[in-house]
């Protein structure tokens, strides 16, 4: 039980520090959503192009 108290200081004192996203990390997120929404469409359009009848 003596660890358990440890615990809930060290998860309150890490959620008031803020750690701003590095540079890679933005492009990392940007790169990944990019190809997230290309690959939708991509997809939307291969299924309508070569499985019309499912439309």
């Amino acid at each position: 039980m003596a660890d358990k108290p440890n615990l809930v200081n060290e998860l309150q004192q890490m959620a008031k520090e803020y750690e701003p996203l590095l540079p890679i990390e933005k492009k990392l997120i940007g790169w990944s959503l990019g190809i997230g929404v290309v690959s939708i469409f991509f997809f939307y359009w291969l299924s309508v192009t070569f499985f019309p009848a499912g439309h």
